[in-house]
């Protein structure tokens, strides 16, 4: 393959990843840039986080279930390190899994009804449409699973309009307490 080929393919493989995970940017940065050392999001005031020991699998389906349950719509689900595997030779061996993380898998959801509230109230809001969470874990100790989410509470917070604040609220706590549901008994 030469130089312009592999040019081409790095191109188009790039492209792709870009839409595969178009819509999870902001939390995809923030899983990044977030130590897994905190178990509640303390260190980032943006995000809502939970670690929990469990299979992966059975926990991601698990959210999903507990998710519908709260009136949420599953809408996607980006492989977000199935992404990056699968294109491992073009981003470079070496590279493409630097920290040694395992799993990494967003669900983007929605709600109708908090839609139209949200869309109701102004269109600036409409960044949280879809919602979606996060869920990883790092080969380290591939049985802690990390779910986290941005707060919509954090995203709304600078408006003026209080409505913002209460909205933001009410979506943040639904979601949370479906992810909760979802974790298994003992924790």
């Amino acid at each position: 393959m030469n130089a312009r080929e592999v040019s081409k393919r790095l191109k188009g493989v790039m492209q792709g990843l870009i839409s595969s995970v178009l819509g999870v940017g902001l939390a995809v940065g923030m899983f990044l840039a977030t130590p897994a050392s905190s178990a509640d999001g303390a260190s980032n005031p943006a995000l809502w986080k939970i670690q929990v020991k469990d299979d992966y699998a059975a926990l991601l389906e698990d959210v999903k279930s507990g998710l519908e349950a709260q009136g949420f719509n599953i809408v996607s689900e980006s492989n977000l390190a199935g992404a990056l595997a699968t294109n491992r030779e073009v981003l470079g061996m070496d590279k493409w899994n630097t920290i040694g993380f395992n799993e990494a898998r967003a669900v983007q959801f929605c709600s109708l009804l908090f839609n139209q509230e949200v869309l109701n109230l102004n269109m600036d809001y409409s960044v949280l449409c879809p919602f979606k969470v996060v869920l990883y874990t790092m080969k380290a100790d591939p049985d802690m699973v990390t779910i986290l989410m941005v707060r919509p509470t954090y995203l709304l917070a600078h408006y003026d309009d209080p409505s913002a604040s209460a909205v933001g609220k009410k979506i943040e706590d639904r979601i949370i307490e479906a992810v909760m549901n979802a974790m298994p008994p003992h924790h």
